[in-house]
């Protein structure tokens, strides 16, 4: 076993452990050295949920992880709603299947007209001031007892 190594990025996140014996960093790699211990005290701190990185004086440490992103926020958002629309899919064609057919309907006309409301809210919810920091529309309320 060689001497370990903690290779990092152009933003100084630590981005993968090397041994100058067992596996050593590919040429250009921008690395620093590190003890056995700081590996561990490392590896821990990265299970942990902290990241890593190598601070102005190169040394490595753990800190808390940024806050999400703007960006990031809006896809988990987004995620949601289309698991939410989704998730309303079957409701919506099975009413225009039964309407079709004409033996009456699963949902009244005013829960259709309730479901479709929503998951049309659901879609311009992104357009909505305030995203991605907005709560979704609640589902209706029939909406759980059936889905």
């Amino acid at each position: 076993m060689g001497q370990k190594l903690a290779a990092y990025d152009i933003a100084g996140d630590i981005v993968a452990f090397y041994d100058t014996v067992d596996s050593p960093a590919p040429q250009g790699m921008p690395v620093v050295d590190i003890s056995n211990e700081q590996w561990l005290q490392l590896i821990r701190a990265q299970s942990a949920g902290k990241r890593l990185v190598v601070d102005g004086d190169g040394k490595p440490a753990a800190l808390d992880p940024l806050p999400p992103t703007r960006a990031a926020i809006a896809s988990v958002k987004r995620a949601q709603r289309d698991l939410a629309l989704t998730a309303t899919d079957w409701l919506a064609s099975r009413h225009q299947d039964e309407k079709l057919i004409g033996n009456g309907t699963t949902l009244s006309a005013a829960q259709f007209s309730t479901l479709i409301k929503y998951r049309q809210a659901l879609r311009d919810i992104s357009d909505a001031d305030g995203w991605p920091y907005i709560d979704p529309p609640p589902a209706p309320d029939f909406v759980p007892r059936i889905a």
